[in-house]
């Protein structure tokens, strides 16, 4: 049996198997890693890049549904990300001496994400291609010098140091359960249990997206990304149905942001440059736009291969700093040219991806007629 024969049949087995299994055994695979750190297999250093990278999984996730999902090319998606971050490092650090709960925070810095979503989004949606690039584009540079530049509010430069601890129940709860020892497990100041905490936060996202692409948003939104005038005969509303996913999208970005400032305990302008959003919107194309697994896989591997690529390096790590990008853009091109579907493609992505136009179709089958007859027709 010759390799192609074999690597086909591994294919078609591997495809019947629901991806619903292969999403319950990366879960797992995922569950279990902090382990080997308690277990002195896996170093700290690669438990927080855990961290980190499931931090950008819930970026790719958002961003997903407003490029995977509704075909918009959003690059300024990093700026959701610094509204949740700097929300969070306000209301919960010695800069206003404030320490709001948890879940407040988290649920008020999702909310200005998504405020801000919906006034960016409302008067840009008009645009497409190029044009959308740009304005999301100049809109996170404004969103970040903005920030360097209030100085009173943000610290500028600087950045705001020294965010507490995220504390699950509040400091009320904590002092109603007794004495330090018996409460101590509410407060988050561990790696290991920000790992879990993020996991957890993005097995629920996945869970709700994924209920959300096979719901009729989903379908719509698929239906604008293929072909808009035609979705919109068929009664779908554009602005609406793009206006919702960049406010979702939004939401999801501060969310992460929340997580960030409350993981990271100190945060700057530096940490929301335009770059990062192109890391983001790298790890979408590179998993698969609409695919959540790939997405996923996408922003593991982008997140994960430049640790890998400084451990190899080893007295080279400087080196590596300077060619990071670089490497990154050519591993972009090599998957747009070999498998432009990405990683682990969505059905439809892949469909399209693979399929031949329709008009080569019609232009070999006339040049077939046409030797078939024995003379080609007069070219105009």
């Amino acid at each position: 049996m010759r390799l192609a024969e074999i690597t086909g049949a591994i294919q078609t087995a591997a495809g019947r198997v629901p991806r619903g299994v292969y999403a319950v055994i990366g879960f797992a695979i995922a569950a279990v890693f902090p382990l080997l750190n308690v277990a002195g297999v896996v170093e700290t250093a690669w438990l927080r890049v855990g961290v980190v990278s499931l931090l950008f999984v819930m970026l790719s996730l958002g961003l997903n549904i407003v490029m995977g999902e509704t075909g918009l090319l959003n690059l300024g998606y990093i700026a959701f990300f610094a509204f949740g971050a700097y929300t969070t490092a306000l209301l919960s650090s010695p800069k206003f001496e404030l320490q709001w709960p948890f879940l407040a925070v988290v649920v008020l810095s999702t909310l200005i994400a998504m405020v801000a979503g919906f006034v960016i989004g409302l008067p840009t949606l008009r645009l497409r291609g190029d044009y959308l690039a740009i304005v999301t584009l100049a809109f996170g540079e404004i969103v970040r010098l903005t920030i360097v530049n209030l100085q009173g509010l943000t610290n500028g430069p600087n950045g705001i140091t020294g965010i507490y601890p995220p504390r699950l129940l509040g400091a009320e709860a904590l002092e109603a359960a007794g004495s330090s020892g018996a409460a101590a497990w509410l407060v988050v100041d561990k790696p290991i249990e920000y790992y879990y905490l993020v996991l957890a936060c993005v097995i629920v996202t996945s869970v709700l997206l994924s209920n959300l692409k096979n719901s009729r948003v989903g379908r719509a939104w698929n239906a604008l990304r293929e072909d808009e005038l035609a979705a919109v005969a068929t009664g779908i509303t554009a602005s609406r149905a793009k206006l919702l996913s960049v406010v979702l999208s939004a939401g999801i970005a501060g969310f992460a942001g929340s997580l960030f400032a409350y993981y990271s305990n100190v945060i700057s302008p530096e940490s929301f440059l335009f770059m990062q959003s192109v890391i983001v919107v790298c790890m979408v194309v590179l998993g698969g736009m609409g695919s959540i697994p790939g997405v996923i896989i996408g922003a593991i591997v982008l997140q994960a291969l430049p640790q890998i690529i400084r451990q190899a390096a080893g007295a080279a790590r400087s080196d590596f700093e300077v060619y990071r990008m670089l490497i990154f853009g050519i591993l972009i091109v090599v998957m747009v040219i070999f498998r432009p579907e990405g990683l682990l493609p969505d059905k439809l992505w892949r469909r399209e991806a693979r399929e031949v136009d329709p008009r080569e179709l019609e232009k070999t089958r006339q040049s077939l007629f046409d030797l078939e007859e024995g003379e080609k027709d007069l070219e105009v």
